[in-house]
This record gives structure tokens, sequence and C-alpha cells, in this order.
């Protein structure tokens, strides 16, 4: 029975020396498998933010017609020197970029 005793205090000093050695690595090092799974996650909440602003995006800008577009400019200002060829160009202008 005493011999038990002396066992079983042995096993429980290495006990406590494996677990203040691992409390030692845990303060040195952090906690690296929370980290590396903040890491795992961040590119797929970036993939995912990505593809939904991708979808909320157009394509391809809508412009009014030239006319409509000139229209709209003498309405505000009567004495503008705009005219159809100059709306024509800066809308290409505008769909090229």
């Amino acid at each position: 029975m005493n011999r038990q005793r002396q066992e079983l205090k042995a096993a429980n000093k290495q006990l406590a020396e494996w677990d203040a050695q691992l409390n030692q690595l845990h303060d040195r090092n952090g906690d690296f498998g929370l980290k590396v799974q903040i890491w795992e996650q961040e590119p797929k909440e970036v993939r995912r933010s990505r593809d939904e602003i991708l979808k909320s995006v157009p394509t391809v800008a809508q412009f009014p017609q030239p006319a409509d577009l000139l229209n709209q400019l003498k309405a505000r200002g009567k004495k503008s020197g705009a005219n159809l060829a100059d709306i024509e160009a800066v809308l290409e202008i505008l769909e090229n970029h």
C-alpha cells in the first residue's frame, strides 16, 4: 500500500510538472490553434464579401440617349453651347472607361 502511494505521488508530481510546462508553452506561444482557425476563416469571409459586392455592382452603366441628355442640359441652361455631337462624344468617352 505504501508503494502504491509513493507511485501515485510520483505520478501526481510528474503530471503537475507537465501541466506547468504546458502552461508555460501556452503563455509563450499563445493559442496557435485559435489563430489558425481565424486565419483559415478570413479568406472565406473575404471571398463571400467579394461575391456579394460583385453581384450588387452593375456590369454596364446605363446612360440616357444623347438627344435626351442634350435636352436635359439645355433645360438647365438655355444658353448651353453643347450640341448633339458633343453629347455623343462625352457618352462614348464614359462608356469606354
